[in-house]
């Protein structure tokens, strides 16, 4: 019986949403360690998507919050450069998921993860605002920088 249910716990058939992310991450990491950029920049764009639909759900965390920021960092990394003109900018939806549960009526531990993941999103938008001034960037560090003046008294200790 034990057996049985390590099987359906590592089982690739899980629905499990956070199984999947963890599977999109080692396959975008296998395919990056293997030169196939494009692939791995596919799959990187699937887990932040991921990423963004667990931390709208109901089940919302810490971890969730914290797999934000590091789907926004593999994306940074491994996908194309981000132009001004694009219509969906991965680094505006994590920082307005992230500003709804520093907003939101939910735990402290999780509002504090969600402002420093919030954070740790608009540093990587200060890295874009020096590489090519983006200004969807400088508004997001703008933005970034109100919510931490509002919120970081009330969420701290």
């Amino acid at each position: 019986m034990v057996a049985r249910k390590l099987t359906l716990v590592s089982s690739s058939d899980s629905g499990s949403l956070v199984i999947k992310y963890n599977q999109l991450i080692e396959r975008a990491e296998k395919a990056y360690f293997f030169g196939l950029q494009e692939k791995a920049s596919n799959t990187y764009k699937q887990a932040f998507d991921l990423s963004i639909e667990l931390l709208c759900s109901a089940n919302a965390n810490i971890v969730s919050v914290r797999r934000v920021a590091e789907a926004s960092s593999y994306r940074f990394d491994h996908c194309p450069v981000f132009e001004d003109a694009e219509d969906e900018f991965y680094l505006e939806v994590a920082a307005n998921a992230l500003e709804d549960v520093v907003r939101a009526d939910t735990d402290i531990a999780t509002r504090k993860a969600a402002l420093q993941a919030y954070k740790s999103v608009a540093c990587l938008a200060c890295e874009l605002v020096r590489f090519n001034q983006s200004i969807r960037c400088q508004v997001l560090i703008d933005q970034y920088v109100q919510t931490e003046m509002s919120h970081s008294k009330f969420l701290a200790n």
